[in-house]
C-alpha cells in the first residue's frame, strides 16, 4: 500500500483535494477531522483542555472554544506546544492505528490529510508527500473570503505554518492552486495516474 500524505497552508486548496480524491473512491484520513472530533462536546481531548487551559475555553455545549484558542495559541508559542501535546500527538497515534487497519484491508493507496505534516516532522512516515499551495494573497483572500477571518490573525495564522518554499522542496508532488477548480481536478487526476503507475 502506498501511503501519501497530502499538505497545504491554510487556503491552499487542500480541502478541495481531498473531497476530490474522496469522490473518486479514494480513502482520506482526515486528521483536522478527527482534532476537531476530540476537541468536541464529550470529546477526549477536552479533560486535557480543561485541565490545562481552563474553562473559559470551553463552550456553554462543552466543545472547544476554537476562535479562543486559535487566538491564544497564535500568539503564545508556548500554549500552542501545550495544546498540541493533548491534541496533535494523540491525532497521530489515532492515525497509526487506522493505517495499519486499512493495509490489512487491501487498499493499495492511502492518502493522508495533514495540515501540520512538516510541522510535526511526520513527513518521513509516508510513502509520498503531496504538496498543495498557492500565491500568498490568494491564499489569504481565499480564507477571508471563506471563515471571515481577521486579516492580521490570518497573517499569524500562514506565518506560523511550514515555509512554503521549504514545503515544496520537500515535497515529492506538488500541486499549485492558482487556477480553477476543474484545472485543479486535472492536476490531481495526472497525480493519481502516477501513484498507479
Amino acid at each position: 500500500m502506498v501511503n501519501v500524505a497530502i499538505t497545504g497552508g491554510i487556503g491552499s486548496g487542500k480541502t478541495e483535494v481531498t473531497n476530490y480524491l474522496i469522490s473518486k473512491g479514494f480513502t482520506v484520513i482526515d486528521a483536522d477531522k478527527m482534532s476537531r472530533e476530540m476537541t468536541g462536546a464529550g470529546g477526549k481531548a477536552m479533560p486535557y483542555i480543561l485541565e490545562h487551559f481552563g474553562a473559559s475555553f470551553i463552550m456553554e455545549d462543552g466543545s472547544l472554544d476554537r476562535a479562543a484558542m486559535r487566538d491564544l495559541v497564535f500568539k503564545d508559542p508556548a500554549k500552542k506546544e501545550l495544546l498540541e501535546e493533548g491534541t496533535t500527538k494523540v491525532v497521530l497515534a489515532d492515525i497509526e492505528a487506522i493505517r495499519k487497519e486499512r493495509e490489512e484491508s487491501g487498499d493499495k493507496i492511502l492518502f493522508f490529510d495533514i495540515p501540520l505534516l512538516f510541522e510535526t516532522g511526520t513527513h518521513v512516515d509516508y510513502d509520498a508527500v503531496l504538496v498543495v499551495t498557492a500565491d500568498y494573497e490568494l491564499r489569504k483572500a481565499r480564507v477571508m473570503a471563506r471563515d471571515d477571518i481577521d486579516p492580521a490573525i490570518i497573517d499569524l495564522i500562514m506565518d506560523t505554518q511550514e515555509d512554503e518554499e521549504r514545503k515544496i522542496a520537500m515535497a515529492d508532488f506538488v500541486i499549485f492552486n492558482n487556477g480553477t477548480i476543474e484545472e485543479l481536478h486535472d492536476a490531481v487526476d495526472v497525480l493519481i495516474k502516477k501513484l498507479e503507475f
